[in-house]
């Protein structure tokens, strides 16, 4: 089955396109407090009718969020990584959590991030000491949207994953995200600290036209820079697939304006390992023009490559695209997939 409609179209975030996305859960339109319920009981008041929040560009603030439970090399290569990378943002804020005070810091230069990330480097001796317990990635969320040192209206996060959250519900969270019309990115360890819900981040990124990762933690470094982040790249498409063995899937339409270089980024799994994955082919036809981006296992296996995301850039002219997947998976179990693709305003 779709999670998404059959064709639909954004309002809001991407001024110059039309985006395909999936079905929400309902929230409320009326006004309403909502406390999250959180060990660092961080507090934040929104309402979602709200217009305050409109986002007319692309993101201007990126948040840097990771677990204290990963070795200090993942987090400072990972970040020197899209540091060498230039990006457009005005704002840069860094964050270390699994533990239980958090200090979010933010600058405008992300050059001076790199010395705030070395002075607050993952410290055993500060993390939860049991893997029952489960990560507070969901406070850093909340903490960063109540901030008012930098604007988190239409803001990116990043997030660094190594012990996995306990809890389930993340009706909130879309809410909150989507109210300040933002994006979730996250990689995940494939080899989890901690916690037990290894699915709740990437269903909420699903839900945010983000992308989740799952990759071995030497590999973030490598993988960060297949995320949009660097450079002026807002979400053009967004959709959702579940599928099982094999088959094609119809797709929601996407409509580029003109011709322009598209990243186009999928995730095949939400879980690791990758073995159950053979091949994928996303396909576009429009009256003038068509294409198509295929994946195989060798593809995601070669070249030391060993997580669920894989991309490229491809030129995609602009009209009216009919969009299908064709795809083969082995064994009988469902699969959930991320279709993205992300371009310069």
């Amino acid at each position: 089955m779709f999670l998404v409609s059959s064709t639909t179209t954004a309002t809001t975030k991407i001024p110059t396109t039309r985006i395909a996305t999936q079905n929400f859960e309902k929230t409320s339109t009326s006004p309403e407090e909502m406390t999250a319920t959180s060990s660092t009981s961080i507090k934040t008041t929104y309402t979602p009718g709200d217009t305050s929040c409109l986002s007319t560009d692309c993101s201007r603030t990126l948040l840097y969020a990771y677990s204290n439970d990963l070795s200090p090399e993942a987090v400072l290569n990972s970040w020197r990584a899209f540091e060498n990378i230039s990006s457009w943002f005005s704002w840069y804020g860094s964050v270390r959590f699994d533990i239980e005070n958090m200090d979010m810091k933010f600058h405008t230069n992300k050059f001076v991030v790199n010395s705030t990330i070395l002075k607050d480097m993952p410290n055993p001796n500060q993390g939860f000491k049991n893997t029952s317990i489960g990560s507070n990635v969901f406070d850093v969320i909340e903490k960063f949207f109540s901030s008012t040192e930098a604007p988190v209206c239409g803001s990116t996060i990043l997030i660094l994953l190594k012990r996995y959250p306990n809890e389930t519900d993340i009706s909130r969270l879309v809410s909150l995200i989507r109210y300040h019309h933002a994006m979730l990115h996250v990689m995940i360890s494939v080899l989890p600290s901690g916690g037990t819900q290894s699915k709740t981040m990437y269903r909420l990124a699903s839900k945010t036209n983000g992308l989740g990762a799952f990759e071995l933690d030497d590999k973030f470094s490598k993988y960060i820079t297949s995320f949009p982040i660097y450079e002026k790249k807002c979400a053009a498409y967004a959709t959702n697939v579940q599928v099982t063995g094999n088959g094609t899937k119809t797709l929601p339409k996407f409509y580029p304006l003109i011709y322009k270089s598209y990243r186009i980024a999928i995730t095949f799994l939400d879980h690791f390992p990758i073995g159950q994955f053979r091949n994928l082919n996303l396909r576009w036809k429009g009256v003038h023009y068509h294409g198509n981006y295929p994946v195989t296992s060798l593809d995601v296996t070669g070249g030391g490559n060993s997580g669920t995301l894989t991309g490229r850039w491809i030129g995609i002219h602009g009209g009216g695209y009919n969009m299908s997947l064709d795809y083969s998976y082995s064994g009988s179990d469902l699969q959930n997939l991320q279709i993205r693709i992300y371009g310069p305003t």
